[in-house]
This record gives C-alpha cells, sequence and structure tokens, in this order.
C-alpha cells in the first residue's frame, strides 16, 4: 500500500510542475496582449463601430419623419447613375491633382532652405509652419477676405494690373484655383517637414563629391536629393493625397462647393447631403466611396514605392 502510493506522488510531482511552467509561459505571453487590449478597445470603439454604422446607413433610407427603411445597394446605385456624383470625383481630382503640383515643388524649395545652415532658418521653419498649424476654416476665412469682389486686396491688385475687375470666385476656374492654391497653402509644411527628414540622412560627402565633379544645383538636385528622399516624399504624397480627398470645410468656408458644382468635391457632397439635406442614407454611401477612393490611393502609392525599390 506504501509502495503504490509512493509511485502516485512521484507521479503527481512531476505533472504538477509541468502545469506549473505551462501557467507561468502563458502569463508571460499574455502579458503583451494584455497591454494592448486598452488599444484594440479604443480602435474598437472609435473605427470599428464607426465603420459598422457608416455601412448600416448605408444601406437605409430616412424620410424627413425619421423613418427609416432598408434599401440594399439602393444609394449606391443612385450615386453610379448620378451625373452629379462624377463631377464630384472629377472635382476632387482636379483638387488632389492640383494640390499636389504646387504644394509638392513649393514643400521641396522649403525643405532644402530649412535644411540649411544659414541664419534664420528657425524663423522661417516657424513662418513656413503657421498655414499647417491654423484651422482650415481660419485660413479659408483669410483666403476669403483676400478676395473680396469688393475690397479685397488681390481683387484691387487684378483690376490695377487688367484694368478692370476681375473676381475670381464668380468663374468656375478662378473658384478651383482658390481652393488649390488654399490647399496647397496648407499642405506644404507637413511635406516640408517630411522631406527635410530625409535630407537630413543624406551623408554630406556626396554633394561634396557632386560638387568636386562639376555637378550643378540641379544635377545635385536630381541625382542625389531626389532619389534618396524618395520615400519621404512618398510619405507625404500618401498622407496629403488622402486629406485631400477627404477635405471638406476648407472647400465649403471658401466657395460652398459653387459656382455650381464646380468645386463641389465629394467631402463637400457628403457634408451637403448630411447637414443641409438630412440625406443619412446617401451621405453614409458617399463616406464608403471616400474610403474606397482612399484605400485605392494607399494601394497606388505602396505599389509605385515597392516597384521603385524593386529597381
Amino acid at each position: 500500500m506504501v509502495a503504490s502510493s509512493s509511485v502516485t506522488v512521484e507521479r503527481r510531482v512531476p505533472l504538477a510542475l509541468r502545469l506549473r511552467r505551462l501557467w507561468r509561459r502563458a502569463q508571460g505571453q499574455a502579458l503583451p496582449y494584455l497591454l494592448l487590449s486598452p488599444l484594440v478597445v479604443l480602435l474598437l470603439a472609435f473605427l470599428a463601430f464607426p465603420f459598422a454604422s457608416l455601412i448600416y446607413h448605408s444601406l437605409r433610407r430616412t424620410d424627413l419623419s425619421g423613418v427609416s427603411t432598408f434599401v440594399g445597394l439602393g444609394n449606391a446605385i443612385i450615386l453610379i447613375r448620378e451625373a452629379r456624383f462624377l463631377q464630384n470625383l472629377t472635382a476632387t481630382a482636379i483638387y488632389l491633382v492640383g494640390n499636389l503640383a504646387i504644394s509638392v515643388p513649393l514643400a521641396y524649395f522649403a525643405a532644402v532652405l530649412i535644411s540649411s545652415n544659414r541664419r534664420g532658418v528657425g524663423v522661417l521653419r516657424t513662418l513656413f509652419l503657421i498655414p499647417w498649424v491654423l484651422a482650415p476654416i481660419v485660413t479659408a476665412v483669410l483666403f476669403k477676405t483676400l478676395m473680396n469682389p469688393s475690397s479685397g486686396p488681390i481683387t484691387n491688385l487684378l483690376k490695377t494690373l487688367f484694368g478692370h475687375p476681375i473676381y475670381l470666385t464668380l468663374t468656375e476656374a478662378g473658384s478651383r484655383a482658390l481652393i488649390i492654391l488654399h490647399s496647397a497653402w496648407r499642405s506644404f509644411p507637413l511635406e516640408m517637414l517630411l522631406i527635410a527628414a530625409g535630407m537630413t540622412s543624406i551623408p554630406g560627402e556626396l554633394y561634396e563629391a557632386a560638387k568636386v565633379d562639376g555637378a550643378g544645383v540641379w544635377k545635385q538636385f536630381r541625382y542625389i536629393t531626389l532619389p534618396l528622399t524618395r520615400t519621404s516624399l512618398f510619405s507625404a504624397l500618401l498622407l496629403i493625397s488622402v486629406y485631400t480627398i477627404q477635405d471638406a470645410e476648407g472647400v465649403y468656408a471658401l466657395t460652398q462647393g459653387g459656382p455650381g458644382y464646380a468645386t463641389e468635391v465629394t467631402g463637400v457632397r457628403l457634408f451637403k447631403e448630411a447637414f443641409l439635406y438630412f440625406n443619412i442614407g446617401l451621405a453614409s454611401a458617399i463616406g464608403l466611396a471616400l474610403i474606397v477612393l482612399s484605400i485605392g490611393v494607399i494601394i497606388l502609392y505602396l505599389r509605385i514605392l515597392g516597384e521603385g525599390e524593386r529597381a
């Protein structure tokens, strides 16, 4: 009897030790997940739930009395068949391309200035960052004041130069130029910072060797600065593109989408449908379209960047 009990104890001791080791190992592996759990909860609260709500409302139609009915893909079909939504997408594309065409060269020029060792670089850096720090509505009001048809300084300057008043905000081309200039002015500081960060990692010996070989400023920029800041440039393009696609407040404050639908970018259309027409279903469908556009732009940039690195 004693012999059998001793055998049982000998068998139980290794099992207990094994279970204890497994428990300690599980505790060690669970700690990272426990530390990440608050972030996961926040992501679910601020991303997953709103996204699910967006999908839910995009499948329904709510009338002014508050009665909601299920329409399936009805809102999406309306947008696909609607000429106005095509105009919204066209206006968004023009807005995005115009913004990048102006802001990227401006950002490179500013990045070169703030990366130099000249006096007053700190002051320049602060001045360049002001457009990004200010709220879009503030900068939009500033631009609108400058373009005021009756007393705006730029309007008066154009009148002096051409001999007759030119009201930019009353024409389609002028309104597009206004919102593009405003967006580029607000966007270039972020691009400048990212590009300047890439420039600081370029060894100075490369520029010295290029000078010895007789390379001018343009060749140094083309063959050294531009290739070695490619990743920083694409990061800036990605952030600014997604922001511009979803932008609404700056454009709405400047032109309200007019004249006609000339500057009614997709974000402004979403704002109007949701808060002016109270068409939550259609606004939700437009929101999903914006998400799809943003994801498409992200995939495009990542693919171009990946192909460039492989080459």
